[in-house]
């Protein structure tokens, strides 16, 4: 019998949704995909035919997070605000939809992502890394300099942002104001150095 395209994604969505249960409950490494499989009631050859593997299943929700995260934060620009503050806005943005994954984050984003690209890793964390970029690169041209995903300057931001992501996930302070913190200090060092490296016209390549 043939499968409708309804009942692949809400199956797909039961995958998720239980893998999520069980990343948080007993933690990431914890977790088999034959656990997966049977507390979300498929056989594991068919779970595999929509998620290969435990950590292409989490990176799929983070990215539907960051992807939450992103609609969030173009809903909420104004339009005055400066460089630094759009930046701020987009990753705070991103870690509101991220908070619900943040039990099991850690191991994921540690194996998934990287400063360089990884696309023999994880697909889903690559995606993450150029759709993240990719948004970066727009609000940078909107404030008048010139970048792309693969530039000095991007990897850079790049860098500074999985530390970010990183700390965040361990950040056991008040309000994570421990987080807010290093945002704020991150992005102004990101922006004091492309704004120093284009003085005269010469954007940082």
């Amino acid at each position: 019998m043939r499968i409708s395209e309804q009942a692949k994604q809400l199956c797909r969505a039961r995958i998720l949704e239980k893998a999520a249960e069980l990343f948080s409950a007993r933690g990431f490494d914890q977790t088999t995909t034959r656990d997966i499989a049977l507390a979300a009631g498929v056989a594991a050859g068919t779970m595999f035919n929509y998620f290969p593997s435990k950590e292409t299943m989490a990176m799929t929700m983070v990215n539907e997070a960051l992807a939450r995260g992103r609609d969030e934060f173009l809903t909420r620009l104004e339009g005055g605000e400066s460089l630094e503050e759009e930046l701020f806005l987009l990753i705070g943005s991103e870690l509101r939809r991220l908070r619900p994954l943040r039990p099991f984050l850690g191991p994921v984003l540690e194996r998934s992502l990287s400063p360089f690209p990884r696309r023999n890793i994880c697909r889903e964390g690559e995606t993450a890394r150029q759709e993240h970029l990719e948004c970066v690169r727009h609000i940078m041209e909107r404030h008048g300099f010139d970048a792309s995903p693969e530039d000095v300057s991007c990897t850079i931001y790049w860098s500074l942002y999985l530390g970010i992501l990183a700390s965040w996930t361990g950040d056991g302070s008040e309000k994570q104001e421990a987080s807010r913190a290093l945002i704020d200090y991150a992005i102004r060092t990101f922006v004091q150095m492309i704004s120093g490296a284009t003085r005269g016209g010469d954007h940082v390549r």
